[in-house]
Order: structure tokens, then sequence, then C-alpha cells
């Protein structure tokens, strides 16, 4: 059922331990799994104060399976406020409905950006989180674990066209295996250019729905994605390798780009499997069959 403002008025007056006298609300026009509204509420103590609402209740365009309420509630209160990650300051959230009150950040859409240094200016900045020591203790947050990508092939060879993914199948457990051993840390889980804002000269990455422990060049895969040439993916991938720190650089700048090919083939085969009906909006849209081809072949797997 729709919340209504008295609903939500309540809402925000619980997570911000202040009585609320104002509220009004319309539609935010930023594209994400979840329907966002701006709230302009009027605060006891501080006045009037813009704010987004998202609401997490249901599961989006996410897999059931993959799908926790409070993960988002818990990378923002457990580890991007505390630790100072510049995400969206949160407001306050509730955890039953799953409700997040979050800063608006006035910036545009990193995909919509065509200077190619804002987006090396991205990779340093992811290489600035993967560097931290950041703690993760919410069970909520995913593990990107060697068992997290291999749930993946089945779904998609049961998705994807009969037969177009047998030689990368029987393969596959070599790419598991070279993910789940690069260093792991802190990660959006979804670092793509939609869920990344610009605002000014800060980068204020998004949606971290997908927030969690793993391999740093997931991030850098996701940022990377798409119809790149490939001497401006090459730029993003030397600018986070140059800024992360020596024990995310692999064995070397070859060892790196390869690894990083390993985690391409890997979102290509999770969006193959994310869903059978699915399909991203227009300006995302993507074919990551025949990336999922010619990366295989350029790894030497089929």
């Amino acid at each position: 059922m729709p919340v209504t403002d008295k609903q939500l008025s309540a809402a925000v007056q619980m997570a911000l331990e202040r009585p609320v006298h104002e509220l009004r609300r319309r539609p935010w026009p930023y594209r994400s799994s979840f329907a966002i509204d701006e709230l302009e509420v009027v605060v006891e103590g501080r006045g009037r104060q813009r704010m987004l609402f998202k609401d997490l209740t249901g599961t989006g365009s996410k897999p059931g399976f993959l799908w926790d309420a409070g993960r988002e509630i818990d990378a923002y209160l457990e580890v991007l406020g505390p630790q100072a990650v510049d995400a969206p300051a949160c407001y306050g959230a509730l955890h039953d409905p799953a409700w997040l009150f979050l800063e608006v950040v006035e910036g545009d859409l990193l995909w919509q950006v065509g200077d190619i240094h804002t987006w090396e200016e991205a990779a340093r900045w992811l290489a600035g989180l993967h560097g931290r020591s950041l703690a993760c203790r919410s069970p909520r947050l995913l593990r990107y674990d060697a068992a997290y990508f291999r749930c993946w092939l089945p779904r998609a060879l049961e998705f994807a066209p009969s037969g177009s993914l047998d030689e990368i199948a029987a393969a596959y457990e070599r790419v598991v295996g070279r993910l789940a051993q690069w260093p792991r840390g802190f990660v959006h889980g979804e670092f793509y250019p939609s869920n990344v804002l610009v605002e000014g000269s800060r980068i204020r990455p998004v949606d971290w729905e997908m927030a969690g422990v793993g391999p740093g060049l997931l991030d850098l895969a996701a940022l990377s994605s798409g119809g790149w040439e490939e001497r401006n993916r090459e730029r993003l991938a030397r600018a986070y390798f140059e800024a992360c720190l020596p024990a995310l650089r692999g064995s070397g700048w070859d060892d790196f780009l390869d690894a990083l090919e390993h985690f391409r083939l890997h979102l290509a085969i999770q969006w193959l499997g994310w869903s059978r009906d699915w399909s991203p909006p227009a300006e995302h849209a993507h074919d990551w069959l025949a990336d999922a081809l010619r990366l295989a072949e350029g790894l030497g797997l089929r």
C-alpha cells in the first residue's frame, strides 16, 4: 500500500528523534531499484530541511535470493557514516519498515559525464575506498566469495540461448578461483556509472544495496563495463592501479589487467543470469552475451 504523508511524517520524526511540523514530498527523478521521494520537512530545532526518502521494502529489480532490505541501511549506519566514506549522509533509518532518509546530493550521474578525467577520478576514489580497513561486521552485507561467484553460471546457462555458454562453463571453475583469490575489503557491489553522482569535484556513490566484503576489482570492472574503447578502459584501470595500495595490485600490471578481465567476465555471466524477464533501461542496455564470449576468448577459455 502507498505510504501516506501521515505515516511518513511519523517515520521521519522517529528516525530524526525530533518533532516534525510540516512535510511535503514529490517523486525524485533519479532512477533506482526502488521508488525515491524528495521530502521537505520542518524539523523542530533545525528548521526547513530537504532529504530523500527511500523505501526499501520489496525486492526492487534484484533476484529474490540476493535481497536483504536491511543491507543498505546497515551499510549507511555501520560503515559509510561512522567511517566517513563520502557517500550521501544518512539522516536516519528504520528497519521495520525498511526506510532510509538521506542527503540530497545535487550532482550529475557519471554516465552522463563525457570527460574521461572525471571517470579516472572515480577510479581513484575506488582505489581509496578499497585501501581502507573498514569495519564490516553486519551479517547483512554480502560476502563476495567463491560460492557467490559460482552461483551465477547455472542461472546464466538457464537463461542464455541454449549451448551459447557451454565452452565457458567447462572452464568456469578457473574463473571462480581467480576471482576468489583477489584481495578483499569493503565494496560497493554495483559501482556502475548510473550509481555514481559527481558533485563538483566530489565523487558521491549512491545505491549501496549490494554493499559487502569482496575483491575490489569487482567495483572497477563495473565502472569500466560497457562499450568503451580499449585505450580509455585501460586509462581507468591505470588510474586505479596507480592510486591503490601495492597489496591490491597483484604481481604487477599484467597480472592486474588479467584479473580485471576475469571480473568483467563474471559481470557478464551475472547479468546473463540476473533474471529471465528483467531488462535494463534502454540507456543502459548492453549485449552481455557478446561480452562474455569475447572475454572468454581473450582469456583462453574457449
